[in-house]
């Protein structure tokens, strides 16, 4: 008798992880990026989660999927994680995904990572509060740009004609499109509006501009451009260009230089945010955040290969350097 006993409670406890894992509840996971180029904001999110108690495989299931830069799969992808029943949808990887998950559902709690401002693209019209089943993050990236376009004056002195890509497709776009030409007027500047939606267009921008008319390029606060930064990085690279970015990854991979926030951190806190509304806190009770830092990084090994000398007073300002 003393033996089957031995055995059944055995037995239980082997099944138990597995009844557990039925009960696992879930987190929905849709980023418009892809895992090469996003797979290290996934750890950071998944840092943050887990200072709240909660660890992938353990106590939750996070459902993951990539849109690879394609806005137009996102509704279908989203879909898919919808059926699971998720707990919580963490929407990340660009503003046409936040979008997204708002017109999806009404009830289940989204935490976004946006990098415009999530009143102007209609996600919330409150920061503090935010009203409705949603809460997250603004990088306020767009909010950047004209200070992009000021640093490349530091930068580089004598540039007159800028090359600005952009996509199209990305809400607050008009917005951001006008913010830089007045900033470029102020500077005496001229814009040259470069368009892409997709990978192939992307090509067909630079394509469009003639060898030698741009000064420099300033690439736009995108999650389908930051995508594709491998090949926007061969692209400047092939016709010398010096460019600055919106993100750091961009140096780290080759760039002259970025402006922006640390990314990482900021997935840290939608990790945080997913984690306590799985406790019980109500999105409305969790304030929309922003960066309140901001970075400068100047790769010299690519300012060498453009033939640039990049000014002292840069140099001291930069918050890293890369050698």
């Amino acid at each position: 008798m003393k033996r089957r006993a031995l055995l059944a409670s055995v037995a239980a406890a082997s099944l138990a992880p597995r009844a557990r894992g039925q009960a696992l509840p879930r987190i929905a996971y849709m980023s418009g990026r892809s895992l090469a180029a996003d797979g290290h904001l996934l750890d950071a999110f998944k840092e943050g989660l887990k200072t709240t108690g909660y660890v992938d495989g353990q106590n939750v299931a996070i459902d993951i999927r990539w849109a690879d830069g394609h806005y137009d799969r996102v509704p279908s992808l989203l879909g898919e994680l919808m059926a699971a029943k998720p707990a919580v949808i963490a929407a990340v990887g660009g503003n046409p995904v936040c979008v997204a998950a708002k017109k999806a559902t009404s009830t289940i709690p989204v935490v976004f990572s946006a990098g415009a401002d999530p009143m102007l693209i209609g996600l919330v019209s409150n920061l503090s509060r935010p009203d409705g089943n949603l809460t997250g993050i603004t990088l306020w990236a767009g909010e950047l740009d004209s200070k992009r376009l000021d640093l490349l004056r530091s930068l580089l002195p004598q540039a007159k004609t800028i090359g600005l890509l952009m996509n199209p497709t990305n809400p607050g776009t008009a917005q951001e499109l006008a913010r830089m030409t007045e900033a470029a007027k102020t500077l005496a500047m001229e814009l040259v509006v470069m368009n892409a939606e997709t990978s192939s267009g992307v090509d067909r921008a630079f394509q469009a501009v003639p060898e030698g008319k741009l000064d420099a390029l300033a690439v736009a606060a995108d999650a389908f451009l930051i995508n594709y930064r491998d090949r926007i990085l061969k692209l400047t690279e092939a016709r010398k260009l010096p460019a600055i970015f919106p993100a750091r990854e961009f140096v780290t991979d080759g760039g002259l230089a970025s402006y922006g926030t640390r990314w990482a951190d900021m997935y840290r806190i939608v990790g945080s945010y997913t984690g306590r509304i799985l406790k019980g806190a109500r999105p409305g009770d969790l304030p929309i955040q922003r960066p309140n830092t901001y970075e400068l990084l100047i790769n010299l090994k690519a300012a060498r290969a453009l033939g640039l000398t990049v000014p002292a007073i840069m140099l001291a300002r930069a918050d890293e350097v890369l050698e």
